[in-house]
């Protein structure tokens, strides 16, 4: 383990200081946390300071301390965000032939962020005025709207320091979790509750004739069997009737079906972060393919464990 923090401009080592360490990820909702907890008189880390975290040689966190405090007992208490918390700032953007790629090109200029991996997304999105509105949100609009017309899945995440783009697809794990395999308990659950629709109703102002266009896909045995959950979206006037169509088809292909939601805990992987996948096999709910990280907690000592909550 390699624990460095900035104190005063020096950087400092302090891996055998710290008593607890906790990172969570999470995939498209706001930047990655890093909570840990140290015993010393010296060493007085500051709101600012930058916080760097390597696991068994692999980079888990670079990021900026945003809250510390500390106790009679002399604990000091840290926590530290990764870039993207700058991003949290809202402003007013036009988006303007502009893909997912353009867009965290312009973040990363305006907030002075140091770049990765930005994957070219080549989907340009619909010319808008985001007014009020954080950087992440605009960013993780711009991810849906992606995933709704092209079907590809991406993610925007900070690599040890690096702002990155990543396509999903190139995210996957060699990682089996599971029975008999890293895994010591699991909560699962089944729900039409939220997020399940088996009606999707677009509509668009045309402009032209002054009439409303209506745009409608369901899936009338979904309707018999749960009864009529119906998803409604106003969009912008005078859109394409193929692509609204296309896009019809495709929201009932995302949200009709029964909404699972699965939680493993397990022995660490220091891999595994939000947006990555592995093949998951549980026997006893029938179990047996490819998960994808919708958040992950990171507890390093006295031993790395993980508890993971998977989207499948």
């Amino acid at each position: 383990m390699e624990f460095l923090v900035e104190v005063d401009n020096k950087i400092c080592e302090i891996s055998e200081l710290v008593k607890s360490i906790s990172y969570t990820d999470k995939l498209n909702n706001a930047c990655s946390k890093l909570e840990f907890s140290y015993i010393d008189d010296d060493v007085k880390i500051r709101n600012g300071s930058v916080s760097r975290f390597k696991y068994n040689n692999e980079e888990i966190f670079y990021g900026y301390v945003f809250k510390h405090g500390q106790n009679k007992k002399k604990e000091l208490t840290v926590t530290a965000y990764d870039q993207l918390r700058y991003c949290k700032a809202k402003d007013t953007i036009v988006v303007k032939n502009d893909t997912i790629t353009t867009l965290a090109n312009k973040m990363c200029n305006y907030f002075n962020l140091r770049k990765g991996k930005l994957t070219d997304t080549q989907y340009k999105l619909p010319t808008s005025v985001q007014d009020d509105k954080t950087w992440l949100d605009i960013m993780y609009n711009a991810i849906s709207d992606t995933l709704m017309n092209k079907a590809k899945w991406y993610c925007l995440r900070d690599e040890f320091g690096s702002i990155a783009i990543r396509d999903l697809e190139d995210l996957k794990l060699d990682l089996v979790l599971g029975d008999e395999s890293l895994c010591y308990d699991y909560e699962y659950e089944k729900s039409i509750d939220d997020n399940f629709y088996n009606v999707i109703k677009l509509v668009s102002d045309n402009e032209t004739t002054g009439k409303r266009d209506v745009y409608i896909a369901k899936d009338s045995s979904s309707i018999n069997r749960y009864g009529l959950l119906q998803y409604f979206e106003v969009l912008d006037k005078n859109g394409n009737p193929s692509q609204i169509k296309n896009k019809t088809d495709m929201l009932l292909s995302l949200y009709n079906r029964e909404v699972e939601t699965l939680t493993l805990n397990c022995l660490g992987d220091s891999r595994v972060r939000a947006g990555s996948s592995f093949y998951g096999q549980i026997e006893d709910i029938e179990l047996d393919r490819r998960l994808i990280v919708k958040s992950v907690t990171h507890e390093f000592l006295p031993t790395h464990t993980m508890s993971l909550e998977v989207m499948i």
